[in-house]
């Protein structure tokens, strides 16, 4: 009998220890982390992410931590969370039957660019054929109500991708309904349309492959109205192009072209240098005065959300811009910063600023923060 006992309390505790093959000890999202078809591992990464959302029961609390949680593990996940968090945004919003009267109600909480950011996207998205039928004018007024400027223009952005997949790619009539709403969130919109168009190249994100593929050339020389929203996604957009690493790649890449189509195309592809504000910053230093102010609005300063020292130190680094481009650095950097912290940056950050033309910049940017933005991340 001791010995029948003996071999239960055995094989109890084989049964409760953990194996090798256990999730003991695994960093989150382990599971998708060891799969190497590129597929595979987004799709998987897009179930895991869905159960933890749908887990928690609150998308609006859950995503921000995800944001949190992705930072510290970095690689792939960290890297994509974004698109990511594009699809895993449209799957709740189809099967929880959001609307834009409830939309509110899931947006994240956060200013954060990556998986919230994604994951706002991607309720607006879902919502292209109740954007329609609205014409618009509703969607806007349900992003106008969020809580910060951040996540109001997020919103908007996500309105041109709407847009453009409920008129099943149709570029002229995306934009037009774009066009047709109030002057401060136009070129958002339309940027997000462009933006749509760019993915669809490579059939990315949801999205099918035109059957006829336009050139930035022609589509961005002002036919659709917006010249810059139009190029700015379009690099970012083209994993196979070669890299921008320094002046003279922005220069080749943008050769040939002149006044605002230049302005675009620079803009566009400073966008691609480095996630890293700080490494453009140095890049956009290297240039002439015409080309510098178009490399700024490439610069993302969103990536130091939440870092008060940081946005101060990067928007000081304008001193070392060439002097033609110089006030105009203070005021594009015063007016984004002021978006990211929602308004806060006047007080904080261009008060810190010395000399004083360089904080009259700051603040005439700063108080703009509602104006179109026309490029931003």
């Amino acid at each position: 009998m001791k010995l029948v006992l003996l071999v239960a309390v055995v094989v109890g505790v084989l049964i409760l220890a953990p194996s090798a093959g256990s999730t003991a000890g695994k960093p989150w999202l382990w599971q998708c982390t060891q799969i190497h078809n590129v597929e595979a591992q987004y799709n998987c990464y897009v179930r895991l992410l869905r159960n933890d959302i749908e887990a928690s029961r609150n998308p609006a609390h859950e995503v921000p931590r995800i944001d949190s949680r992705v930072a510290a593990i970095g690689g792939p996940a960290e890297a994509g969370c974004h698109v990511l968090m594009h699809q895993v945004g449209r799957e709740f919003a189809r099967d929880h039957h959001v609307t834009l009267g409830s939309l509110q109600r899931y947006v994240p909480r956060s200013n954060n660019p990556n998986c919230s950011a994604g994951f706002g996207m991607g309720l607006v998205m879902y919502l292209g054929p109740q954007i329609i039928r609205s014409g618009g004018a509703s969607a806007v007024r349900s992003c106008a109500a969020l809580p910060t400027r951040y996540r109001e223009y997020t919103c908007v952005h996500g309105l041109g991708h709407a847009l453009l997949r409920a008129y099943h790619g149709n570029l002229g009539q995306s934009v037009r309904a774009c066009r047709a709403l109030q002057r401060a969130y136009a070129p958002d919109c339309a940027q997000g349309v462009f933006h749509d168009y760019w993915i669809s190249l490579r059939g990315a994100d949801g999205t099918r492959a035109p059957k006829r593929t336009i050139s930035p050339h022609t589509l961005c020389d002002g036919r659709l109205t917006y010249i810059r929203p139009c190029w700015y996604r379009y690099f970012l957009e083209q994993p196979l192009a070669l890299p921008v690493r320094d002046a003279a790649d922005l220069r080749r890449s943008c050769r040939g072209l002149h006044a605002l189509e230049r302005y675009g195309c620079i803009s566009a592809a400073a966008l691609t240098i480095s996630s890293n504000p700080f490494d453009q910053m140095h890049v956009c230093e290297r240039l002439g005065a015409a080309d510098a102010s178009a490399c700024l609005r490439g610069v993302p300063d969103q990536a130091l959300a939440g870092r008060a020292s940081e946005q101060v130190r990067l928007i000081r680094a304008c001193a070392r811009v060439t002097p033609g481009a110089r006030e105009g650095c203070y005021e594009w950097l015063g007016r984004t910063l002021s978006v990211v912290t929602n308004g806060t940056f006047r007080e904080r950050g261009c008060t810190k600023l010395s000399p004083q033309r360089a904080r009259r910049a700051c603040v005439t940017g700063a108080s703009r923060m509602r104006a179109a933005l026309v490029t931003f991340s």
